[in-house]
């Protein structure tokens, strides 16, 4: 009995050096393509950048969905005391965005929002999202 008990130790170990080194061997080909790939944009369809997270302490300006012509900023300020995010809204402004303030979409200011649960009471970032001519106040 102990001739067959080795030979089955050892044809499982055998199996076993055989399967890592397939792992192994399988491995080494995903890291060898994925570090083939260059600069990046080669898979990419779009030359669109990508999106960026917002940083606490940094103003953004947002481009208004009513009125191209109107931004407002946004600030994603720390609350120390509860470690939470806050984000602060600015009035409208008419024109252009000064240099040295990022622009970014709404969806990716909202998005943020909701990953770092931060209070705000804005519903959305128009230029004037209460138009009497509507009847919504």
């Amino acid at each position: 009995m102990k001739g067959i008990y080795k030979r089955f130790i050892d044809k499982q170990k055998r199996r076993t050096e055989t399967q890592m080194c397939n792992e192994m061997a399988s491995y080494a080909e995903v890291l060898k393509q994925m570090t083939a790939v260059g600069d990046g944009k080669s898979y990419r369809q779009d030359e669109q950048p990508l999106t960026t997270r917002l940083k606490p302490g940094e103003v953004y300006a947002v481009r208004c969905d009513d009125r191209p012509d109107y931004y407002r900023t946004v600030l994603l300020k720390k609350v120390e005391l509860t470690g939470g995010i806050q984000v602060m809204v600015s009035n409208p402004v008419a024109g252009q965005t000064p240099d040295g303030i990022q622009e970014v979409p709404q969806e990716q200011v909202f998005k943020q929002m909701r990953e770092l649960n931060a209070g705000t009471s804005m519903a959305s970032l128009n230029a004037f999202p209460f138009n009497p001519g509507e009847g919504k106040f």
